[in-house]
């Protein structure tokens, strides 16, 4: 679902969901060979994520731990997390952070991001931004990790809202690539589906791979679900 395009309902029953959002455009987005870490939304990205919208009011909110993803959550979301003491629970998993190592895609240090976003509890973070090299393999097995975390947590909050990057939206569900500001929102495959191998199998969309998305495996929540 694009932005805009559903109004917010209270509505918290019903199946699960988990919207992911990818963030607003930020100057890596439009500079290329950006060469800065961490760049921030640009003055139209920090508009257009203004202009977010989902199905639902977020019970959890998850980001990664980046400027952009950071600032597009307080821009998408004022109303939860503007005050300083968040209406909704707000957790930051360095695991969703982008599956990319340009220069762009690492982050800074927790003491860092806690100086300059001191309302959010980094304490999931490293000290220091010391991930391993991307690879594809590390890259599969944290988006297993991400979505065994989600399902867990969905026995408890009903509308979890992960704000993330595009290219590791690539590795946690199937689809088309993302653009920014760019919302989806999917439930948990039931157990008969999980058994089901087309459901699982697909291709991820920027190498084209085959990919296994795994016994966790996320599909498109429809009102008809």
């Amino acid at each position: 679902m694009r932005q805009g395009q559903s109004p917010i309902s209270t509505d918290h029953g019903g199946t699960p969901k988990i919207h992911i959002i990818r963030h607003g455009q930020s100057l890596h987005n439009i500079q290329r060979g950006y060469p800065h870490r961490d760049p921030p939304l640009t003055d139209a990205g920090d508009e257009a994520t203004k202009k977010i919208r989902i199905t639902a009011i977020p019970d959890l909110i998850i980001i990664s731990p980046m400027t952009r993803t950071i600032q597009t959550a307080l821009n998408a979301f004022p109303n939860l997390l503007g005050s300083g003491i968040s209406e909704c629970k707000v957790e930051i998993w360095p695991d969703l952070r982008e599956a990319h190592d340009a220069i762009c895609n690492q982050g800074v240090s927790r003491a860092e991001l806690a100086a300059k976003f001191p309302q959010f509890d980094f304490s999931q973070c490293p000290e220091e931004w010391d991930h391993a090299p991307h690879s594809r393999e590390r890259a599969l097995l944290r988006a297993e990790t991400v979505r065994t975390r989600l399902r867990e947590l969905s026995a408890t909050y009903k509308n979890i809202v992960v704000i993330t990057h595009r290219g590791f939206v690539a590795f946690l569900v199937q689809g088309d690539r993302l653009e920014v500001c760019e919302t989806r929102s999917y439930r948990f495959a039931t157990g008969d589906e999980v058994l089901d191998m087309d459901l699982r199998m697909g291709v991820h969309c920027e190498t084209k791979e085959p990919q296994d998305f795994g016994p966790t495996v996320l599909v498109p929540w429809t009102k008809e679900a």
